[in-house]
């Protein structure tokens, strides 16, 4: 085995380099890469008024963006981010960091092929036509997550439903404004992940998505916390449901679960 390692480590490549060291090169390049992300990142308060930041490849945008995300708690002015954001992001995480409305217009001019949204966590200094006007421009986005958030109401979701028809995990957990008028608006559409918990969707939601597109397709599904009785779990089509969550709801049993043969995770709250 030892006489095997040693002769593929070296095998020449067409460069006249061996593997071993070639591979080295390119884990030291990965290497100091990061090294080098992390310190901008971290200082980037620094580098703001240096025009060359706005020059920087998109491939180094993008990890420096990530990287103050996750781990410098976010964006709290509009000048990073407006020297970062590119059209080559498709997926952007904003948790942790301040989003107003000149950060969203930012968002809808710089980054038009946007897949995947999340808000969800960050400080919401934005207002409700700001919210609108920046979801009216994001036609290809798949993904949104904006959890906890005041300016979502069922207007909002029928504008989203209609901007982007291509919709297919929404994620508006707590959003109080949110009820049974969103039903129409998402029963079109091709949603595979949504969660409603601790809104005001009742019975009359399900019932209305139960037989259309949206009902046919979803494989995850949280209603917990929600005034959901097992008149509406009873009407949906069990035929696509994985996972699927009721937990505070007044469900006293679960013969109106549909057990077949894809659902693999129920979370339940036992009524008393």
């Amino acid at each position: 085995m030892y006489r095997r390692i040693c002769k593929q480590s070296l095998t020449m490549l067409p460069n006249g380099v061996p593997l071993f060291l070639q591979f080295s090169k390119s884990f030291l390049f990965g290497y100091i890469f990061l090294i080098c992300i992390r310190f901008v990142a971290k200082n980037l308060q620094l580098y703001k008024n240096i025009e060359y930041l706005e020059l920087l490849p998109a491939l180094v945008k993008n990890a420096i963006f990530l990287n103050v995300v996750r781990v410098h708690k976010g964006f709290h002015d509009e000048e990073l981010p407006r020297l970062l954001l590119n059209s080559s992001l498709t997926r952007v995480n904003l948790s942790t960091s301040t989003i107003t409305d000149g950060l969203l217009a930012l968002l809808a001019e710089k980054c038009p092929h946007l897949r995947s949204l999340t808000l969800s966590e960050g400080n919401y200094r934005f207002t409700r036509p700001g919210l609108c006007a920046m979801i009216q421009r994001l036609g290809k986005l798949q993904h949104l997550y904006a959890k906890n958030c005041p300016q979502v109401d069922d207007e909002f979701v029928r504008l989203l439903a209609t901007s982007c028809p291509q919709l297919d995990t929404l994620d508006l957990e707590s959003c109080k404004q949110v009820g049974d008028g969103s039903a129409d608006s998402l029963s079109g559409m091709p949603l595979v992940r949504l969660n409603l918990s601790y809104t005001s969707i009742t019975d009359k939601f399900l019932k209305t998505i139960a037989n259309e597109r949206c009902g046919k397709t979803l494989e995850d599904l949280n209603v917990g916390h929600c005034p959901i009785t097992s008149d509406g779990l009873k009407a949906l089509s069990w035929n696509t449901i994985k996972y699927i969550g009721f937990e505070g709801c007044s469900i006293e049993d679960l013969e109106i679960v549909g057990f077949g043969k894809h659902l693999k995770y129920i979370c339940w709250t036992i009524s008393n």
